[in-house]
């Protein structure tokens, strides 16, 4: 029964608009059989989170090869063979970029996916509350995809009902104010439907607090403050989340579900259908025997720079959760440049399969960090702003956080030079989490930033993404932003 609810799914969601018309018009009959049930309802539910865990297009890499490889903290490692990743690197990409094609057509699948349950859910016979926490659960993913969209490619074709006609297809750009005022309604209907907590059947689904974070880091995005700060601190006030004793631990297989984590992508690893972290692309190529006879490597695709490596400083306990230089399964260490390591899990070592970490989209050190943001933009260096950035710092060093610690707290700075701080702290708080181009771009500092750091090919127009050749070739309501050429 669970694999004729996917096919179902499957048959009524898109990848595009041009595959939808092509479809075989006797499959589009489902429909009317289908979302009549409970039962339906959560299945379309399920549609929607599995086409966040589509790890391979969305996340973890298809955000990666964006918003994290193009900048100062990451680099094509040697088993990047496909040249459209170098050229996102070296900036030299441009529509016809099958990277960006596939992260682009994969986020609006998923937005389909939600854009169907967003339909059919509500004539659906289900009481109330369930209803609107299941709407909430779709609406709150449709923003959070909308939200990385608009950020990286600007004006996006904002599609918000499931399509079904040949007038449905030539959706043209809409305005970035546009879809940012659907995100933030998207997200206040989910704020206000959403369970306070999750019950242990529904453990990794949004909650209220998931969509008050990512309003949070909406407002500040959109430079918000009042609003910004005033979500940031509502997570941070909730007294289900904090921050876990342990760096180190935030990342451990066995604590997928801790007090740090406001909303994760859920992974099951080891199942051959992309919902782990492919552990080949960042383990290095280094042979790593095996206890019991032989060995492992993997392929260095996904690999950090040095200079983010070194930029760390010393008792930084970070360093030694987002790298490692040497490894020994049980049979010899082996020794290497350095390597991502936060999503690395053992068990799966021996056949490089698909490690079981949830991906982290909101974290409590995220809201503590955005909470000093806003404070700073609104008033300039503050006792509340020091303190939020100082917790955070405090457990980076091993230190308690809620006692001020004259070594690593930091007081006495400038406006200018408070932010500059916390962009620091979020690239060493959140290296390999996908943050560091959306941090740059939102404070203005990404071509400067990039550029000091001898990345000098970035131009003024690749602070947007290119649309899709393939897409533009599809539907011609779209245009191209400027800069970009065939």
């Amino acid at each position: 029964m669970k694999k004729l609810i996917y096919l179902a799914l499957f048959l009524l969601v898109t990848t595009s608009c041009k595959d939808f018309l092509q479809e075989d018009p006797a499959s589009l009959m489902v429909d009317s059989n289908f979302y009549k049930t409970e039962a339906d309802a959560d299945a379309a539910i399920v549609a929607v989170y599995d086409g966040l865990n589509d790890q391979s297009n969305i996340f973890y890499r298809g955000i990666y090869l964006l918003a994290e490889l193009p900048t100062d903290n990451a680099e094509c490692g040697q088993g990047v063979a496909n040249a459209n990743i170098f050229a996102l690197k070296n900036f030299t990409y441009g529509p016809v970029n099958d990277r960006i094609y596939v992260l682009y057509t994969a986020v609006y699948k998923t937005i389909a996916n939600a854009n169907v349950a967003i339909d059919k859910i509500p004539a659906i016979p289900i009481a109330d509350a369930k209803k609107n926490r299941l709407l909430a659960e779709a609406k709150f993913v449709r923003a959070l995809l909308y939200f990385n969209m608009v950020q990286l490619f600007g004006d996006v074709p904002l599609v918000l009902n499931q399509v079904t006609s040949l007038g449905d297809v030539n959706v043209p750009r809409t305005a970035a104010a546009k879809v940012y005022e659907q995100i933030v309604a998207d997200l206040e209907f989910a704020e206000q439907n959403l369970d306070a907590t999750n019950a242990t059947g529904n453990v990794g689904r949004a909650t209220k607090a998931s969509a008050t974070g990512l309003l949070a880091k909406v407002y500040l995005t959109l430079k918000d403050y009042p609003k910004a700060r005033d979500k940031a601190k509502a997570v941070i006030d909730n007294a289900q989340f904090g921050l876990v004793d342990s760096y180190f631990d935030v990342f451990t297989p066995q604590n997928r579900f801790n007090k740090e984590i406001i909303f994760s992508i859920q992974n099951k690893g080891n199942t051959g259908a992309s919902n782990g972290f492919a552990m080949a692309l960042f383990l290095p190529r280094s042979t790593i025997p095996l206890p019991g006879g032989g060995t492992v490597a993997g392929n260095s695709a996904d690999v950090p720079t040095v200079e983010f490596y070194n930029s760390f400083k010393t008792g930084d306990l970070r360093k030694d959760r987002t790298f490692f230089t040497e490894y020994d399964a049980g049979a010899g260490k082996v020794t290497f440049r350095p390597h991502w390591y936060k999503f690395f899990d053992p068990s799966a070592i021996a056949n490089l399969g698909e490690g079981t970490l949830n991906y982290p989209i909101l974290r409590y050190s995220d809201m503590l960090l955005t909470y000093a943001e806003a404070l700073n933009e609104i008033g300039g260096p503050s006792t509340e702003s020091f303190e939020a950035l100082n917790k955070v710092r405090r457990r980076a060093y091993g230190k308690p956080v809620a006692t001020a610690n004259a070594t690593i707290d930091l007081q006495g700075l400038t406006k200018t030079s408070l932010l500059d701080a916390i962009l620091d702290e979020r690239r060493w708080e959140f290296g390999f989490e996908n943050q560091r181009w959306f941090d740059l771009l939102r404070t203005g500092k990404l071509i400067s930033t990039l550029q000091a750091k001898g990345i000098t090919a970035i131009k003024n127009y690749n602070l947007l993404f290119p649309l899709p050749q393939r897409e533009l070739d599809v539907n011609k309501s779209l245009t191209q932003n400027p800069g970009y050429t065939n």
